[in-house]
């Protein structure tokens, strides 16, 4: 059996204060909506979230799914708030982005050096920039295109095992983070 993942990820640096706040702020979204409530059947491998789907997670999906009852009841079906810097990697799901301005695949560069530049973001918390070889344009590895690339930061909110979230939806999420943000959708 295979699972998945929506990670929503603050890319900006921010102090311990700011993630704290983003924390709670996130935390109070997911709770006023009923999309998550406690966890009170926490286990290691069963459930090893702190929060799980609230009465309201409905609200937060693309659209119900036929099996949105099986779903309630599936293993690992939680959510992570993390305030931990960290890598978000889409495991199987790996691809380069693409441009935002003209959608060419990620220069060589990104590949050639992935390793490196990889390690350099998330040791030294530099992210790294990269030129599109057609159109010039110059970003942040995190303001390319795609869901299915690495990202580094936090704070952090992983959706684990839920049906497709709504645009809407993790749009606020996205602003409840503040800063730039990205996202990451994981598979193994």
């Amino acid at each position: 059996m295979s699972e998945h993942s929506l990670t929503v990820v603050r890319l900006d640096s921010a102090s311990s204060a700011e993630r704290e706040e983003a924390i709670a702020g996130v935390r109070d979204l997911l709770l006023a909506r009923g999309v998550i409530l406690h966890s009170d059947r926490r286990d290691a491998l069963w459930q090893p979230s702190g929060w799980e789907p609230g009465p309201g997670a409905r609200s937060a999906m693309v659209e119900l799914v036929d099996w949105f009852d099986g779903f309630l009841d599936t293993a690992n079906n939680g959510v992570d708030i993390c305030g931990d810097r960290d890598a978000y990697h889409p495991v199987e799901n790996d691809e380069p982005p693409r441009c935002p301005h003209c959608s060419a695949g990620a220069p060589m560069a990104y590949t050639e050096s992935y390793g490196d530049w990889l390690h350099e973001w998330l040791t030294a918390g530099r992210e790294p920039v990269f030129g599109c070889d057609q159109c010039g344009w110059t970003g942040l590895v995190g303001d390319w295109g795609g869901q299915f690339g690495v990202l580094i930061g936090a704070p952090a909110v992983t959706f684990y095992n839920w049906p497709p979230l709504s645009p809407a939806f993790t749009a606020d999420i996205r602003g409840a983070l503040g800063g730039r943000t990205g996202v990451v959708a994981s598979h193994w």
